[in-house]
């Protein structure tokens, strides 16, 4: 009976320590070193020297950026353009890399699906609908830099 009674007690000793309620809490992760890349970076690069992103800009930038990865010129990015953009975004964006996909199944990503993520952010960033975004609607929460003027530049 007593080696049940110790058998028991060791199990339990071993669960308890298993799952953490001996230890002082679930286990903590190391925090990650990687930087965190915020979605707005995919429309940032089109901002102006005061940081203000306009519709109009985006869309200039964005068919520029079309034209740039569209090798043999045919107005569609083929299985290979797509590789090497997708390759570039998670090498630069890692996790939050928003890849491009070929929704409507033409075997092609034409420019409505390259800007389909870039505009569809643009939008919902764009509360007050006015075309466009300030630095402050960029980065919601973020708190204004210490070296700002109070002037605004």
């Amino acid at each position: 009976m007593t080696k049940l009674l110790g058998s028991v007690m060791a199990l339990t000793l071993l669960t308890a320590t298993g799952c953490g309620l001996m230890g002082g809490g679930p286990r903590k992760h190391a925090p990650s070193a990687e930087e965190w890349h915020p979605p707005t970076e995919m429309i940032e690069k089109y901002a102006d020297k005061d940081g203000i992103v306009t519709r109009a800009a985006l869309e200039a930038g964005l068919h520029t950026d079309f034209a740039k990865a569209d090798g043999n010129h045919d107005g569609c990015l083929d299985e290979s353009e797509v590789r090497a953009i997708n390759e570039q975004r998670w090498k630069v964006d890692a996790s939050t890399a928003s890849p491009l996909i070929d929704f409507k199944h033409n075997g092609c990503v034409d420019f409505e699906e390259f800007a389909a993520t870039p505009r569809s952010l643009f939008d919902q960033l764009d509360r007050n609908g006015d075309g466009k975004l300030t630095p402050a609607e960029l980065h919601p929460g973020r708190q204004p830099s210490s070296n700002a003027s109070p002037g605004g530049s």
